[in-house]
């Protein structure tokens, strides 16, 4: 037993360690990378995700601007036209023939404050999330037509006019640290039938 060399003594033992030992840390390095890699992978997705369930919450909260909308133009008398809406902050006056394009997000973004949008007061809460609602209504290109059906045999002719509603909902900012902002929000436009 005294003629057995020892493991591991002399430059080919020594050499064995060391190529071990730089094979460990680039499987280690190649682990780690591809754990940062998941783990940004599983973020993103997750972000993905949450934006999708915001902005689906936002499109359920411009149903409630949308209703809202419908009830200040069935409660004004007779068929708003811009001869008569002066000082009105839902009603949303086309600038040439035809209904007016969409307003920008610039416009929904000081609508409020500025007295010409209609608001949905305290905003809408759907699944915990906050969401500022303000909504414009507009007239359309129709004019006003008549009823056919039930209500024209009592000898009073019922007459409609279509009206264009744009909704905007957008994450409240109330809860935010100043300077910072959402810029999460949904749009939708839909024609409004008022009935006379």
């Amino acid at each position: 037993m005294a003629n057995l060399k020892t493991r591991g003594t002399g430059k080919g033992g020594a050499r064995e360690r060391g190529i071990t030992l730089m094979l460990v840390i680039f499987v280690l390095l190649a682990l780690t990378f591809a754990a940062l890699g998941l783990m940004y992978f599983v973020r993103y997705d997750s972000e993905v995700a949450s934006n999708v369930a915001v902005h689906t919450e936002a499109m359920q909260a411009t149903d409630v601007g949308l209703e809202a909308a419908n009830v200040v133009l069935q409660a004004h008398t007779g068929f708003p036209e811009a001869s008569n809406m002066a000082g009105v902050s839902w009603w949303y006056p086309p600038t040439a023939l035809g209904p007016p394009p969409p307003p920008s997000t610039g416009f929904w973004s000081g609508c409020a404050g500025a007295g010409t949008c209609g608001v949905v007061p305290g905003g809408v809460v759907i699944g915990g999330t906050t969401f500022d609602v303000e909504y414009v209504v507009a007239p359309s290109e129709a004019p006003a037509a008549i009823l056919n059906g039930a209500s024209q045999s009592s000898g009073n002719a019922t007459s409609y006019m279509t009206y264009t509603a744009y909704v905007n909902a957008r994450l409240s900012n109330s809860n935010l640290a100043v300077g910072s902002f959402h810029n999460m929000n949904a749009d939708i436009q839909a024609t409004i039938r008022k009935v006379e």
